[in-house]
């Protein structure tokens, strides 16, 4: 198969940002009631960021009191 390195020049690439927001974490906050956490990110949702991966980081004991929620959107031009 050959490229068309030309076009490939011609089409822009969209650019993606990221940040980062701390969100509560409770042992039962996917179990039962997540709605503190779905306020929060349908908020960062209304400015056009999806979701793109959680993480909980643990202490020396396993232990977390926040998630951090990685989000992107495509970067204005």
């Amino acid at each position: 198969m050959r490229v068309d390195l030309a076009r490939v020049r011609r089409c822009p690439m969209n650019k993606i940002e990221f940040k980062t927001i701390l969100l509560p974490y409770k042992t039962s906050t996917f179990q039962s009631d997540s709605e503190e956490v779905a306020v929060l990110l349908n908020k960062e949702g209304v400015e056009g960021w999806h979701l793109s991966q959680i993480v909980l980081p643990s202490t020396m004991w396993g232990r977390s009191n926040t998630m951090i929620a990685i989000l992107q959107r495509t970067a204005a031009a």
